[in-house]
């Protein structure tokens, strides 16, 4: 009984050990490099990369000479740097960019989702917005194309809806793609965690309000410049990308 016990509190440390390893890694920049250390200052990953994300579940996002890959927390680039975008592992892909088409991969490397998307974003409850032919839909995690391509602007699933551009006004749908709330809009944002987003109908004044997820409007919004500058980058991000 006393070996199990032993042998119990051994592997509960090194397992410990291990994800605080993982999670004291920080990064931090040298002469123009990325490079991470832990909590007591020891450098665990010499500066050498141009860019990186912080560490989330042992692994980080890292640029070298324009090419992204991944590396883990003993400084192992485990998946090549050669991607040229990528955003961090969702829901167990990684959007990546490769020979000027994105796609999906998982934590080997492998390509899960080919690449044949003009432009592609991250999976968010079940569900990845996706461009093809300059218009937007969404597919799941198996690759099938769940919404079709139709919308002109798309924004990530949230609270179980999306908002949604078609014909320059803004929507919700759900995840199969059918309409909550009618295209009214001319901005929106995603639901938040209370199941309230904001929305602009008024062009000339800006007139902001928030809504629930049946359509209700619960109140008037003032929009604060960070507000409105987070609406508007979201439409920039797209169209640049």
């Amino acid at each position: 009984m006393r070996l199990i016990i032993l042998f119990h509190f051994f592997l509960c440390t090194l397992v410990g050990f291990n994800t605080l390893q993982a999670q004291d890694l920080i990064r931090f920049q040298q002469a123009h490099q990325v490079g991470y250390k832990n909590n007591n200052e020891s450098i665990i990953i010499s500066p050498q990369y141009d860019a990186g994300s912080d560490f989330k579940d042992g692994i980080a996002l890292v640029v070298s000479n324009h090419k992204r890959g991944f590396i883990n927390a003993a400084g192992e680039e485990f998946i090549p740097l050669k991607y040229e975008d990528a955003s961090m592992f969702s829901e167990g892909l990684a959007c990546v960019k490769f020979a000027g088409k994105y796609g999906y991969i998982n934590r080997t490397g492998e390509w899960v989702i080919q690449p044949i998307f003009e432009n592609a974003f991250s999976f968010k409850e079940g569900r990845a917005r996706v461009q093809k032919n300059n218009l937007w839909g969404y597919i799941k995690q198996n690759g099938e194309l769940i919404i079709p391509c139709i919308y002109n602007q798309a924004m990530d699933f949230s609270q179980g809806l999306a908002a949604v551009n078609l014909k320059e006004l803004y929507g919700y749908i759900d995840g199969d793609g059918k309409t909550t709330i009618p295209f009214q809009y001319l901005m929106a944002m995603s639901f938040n965690a209370s199941n309230e987003a904001i929305v602009a109908k008024d062009n000339v004044n800006y007139r902001t309000f928030v809504i629930n997820k049946n359509g209700k409007i619960l109140r008037e919004q003032e929009v604060f410049d960070e507000h409105r500058k987070e609406m508007e980058q979201e439409k920039r991000e797209q169209e640049k990308r």
